[in-house]
């Protein structure tokens, strides 16, 4: 199986990941009616034979599967996280084993069952999750961010920091705190029920890549639905550069695409057009491809016009990557690799620089 390679002769920029967050199972409903869910409202819907996974696990998987994760090979992938001491748990620490992840620090709780998400869809394929806060993973803890950094010894050179939601904000602070401090690239993305506390606990000081959808930064910027989306963008944008000015902001807009602000610099980049069959787990998977082009060496933004319909930046690689995802009717899509990704390049006859093309040498 094919997978993604640098595009300089010395190596990928960064060959190694730790992350925390949620692992675990869930199941998807197909809503009635587009109109959003009311607070005591009862609806019919439709239970779906799809697979749900957390947002940890979506993540590392796609990071591991496109860069080729092993313990041995030249991208190595660390999760943090606990399931309960049930089969659902067990099956997940193996499907993440079978990705090349090292799961010695995915732990098994004693108290817990793992983490479960009820996820609901309206018909235009926009929707939510539901998540228990009581699971196994609600026990993560910065002690065992502690005790993987102190176990594991692992040097800091070249190394991703992932902290994502469904695990406790302590947890994930501390692993920033650490990242931080070992000089690695920290990225996070974070809930919108939990901004204000992410925030408090100097979450966007300690982010060099945050990832938000709309949602969330309608959130950050304080505006209620009525906001058009380009203004709820610019001013979540500025709120957080306020904060931390060397931030690098992506907002994910679904179908409308997203936005990149990094270094004083805002760019477009409109999403492909596809069948949707689901899109949970989308934006995660956007994440995963942008990471993984950045890790082969691509560049974040275009800034030459005269490219601007030819795919170059590690942002483009993970608008393909969430394209294809919601082709699945899973949350993670098991048949997307770069093999799969070189095809749909090739099907849609998209056209790519020479250096985007190296990756799939």
């Amino acid at each position: 199986m094919r997978t993604l390679q640098p595009i300089s002769p010395g190596g990928l920029r960064y060959d190694h990941i730790v992350g925390t967050g949620g692992i675990g199972s869930g199941m998807f409903f197909s809503l009635k009616g587009n109109e959003t869910l009311g607070r005591e409202e009862s609806r019919m819907a439709s239970l779906l034979p799809y697979r749900d996974y957390c947002k940890q696990h979506i993540i590392m998987h796609y990071v591991s599967v496109l860069l080729g994760a092993s313990i041995q090979g030249s991208f190595q992938s660390y999760p943090i996280g606990k399931v309960g001491n049930d089969d659902t748990g067990r099956s997940l620490i193996n499907m993440m084993k079978n990705t090349g992840m090292v799961t010695d620090h995915v732990t098994i709780s004693p108290d817990y069952a793992t983490l479960f998400s009820v996820c609901f869809q309206y018909p235009d394929h926009t929707g939510g999750n539901i998540t228990t806060s009581d699971s196994a993973s609600s026990e993560v803890s910065s002690a065992d961010i502690d005790n993987f950094f102190s176990a594991s010894r692992i040097n800091a050179d070249k190394e991703i920091i992932l902290a994502v939601p469904e695990v406790p904000l302590e947890a994930r602070i501390r692993l920033l705190e650490h990242g931080k401090a070992r000089g690695s690239m920290n990225v996070a993305s974070v809930q919108s029920s939990e901004i204000n506390a992410f925030s408090a606990l100097n979450g966007f000081t300690l982010t060099d890549y945050l990832f938000i959808n709309l949602d969330e930064a309608r959130k950050v910027a304080d505006l209620d639905e009525s906001a058009a989306a380009e203004t709820v963008v610019l001013t979540a944008i500025s709120n957080l550069i306020n904060l931390n000015s060397s931030l690098t902001v992506f907002v994910t807009c679904g179908a409308a695409g997203l936005y990149c602000y990094s270094k004083k610099h805002l760019e477009y980049f409109p999403s492909v057009e596809v069948d949707v069959v689901s899109t949970a787990g989308a934006g995660d998977a956007f994440l995963a491809g942008t990471i993984a082009g950045l890790s082969c060496g691509l560049p974040l933004f275009k800034h030459n016009k005269e490219i601007a319909h030819v795919l170059s930046t590690a942002a483009e690689l993970g608008v393909l990557v969430a394209g294809l995802s919601v082709t699945s009717q899973d949350s993670i899509h098991m048949a997307l690799n770069a093999d799969a990704l070189f095809d749909f390049i090739n099907e849609r006859k998209f056209k790519c620089t020479d250096e985007f093309l190296k990756m799939f040498s």
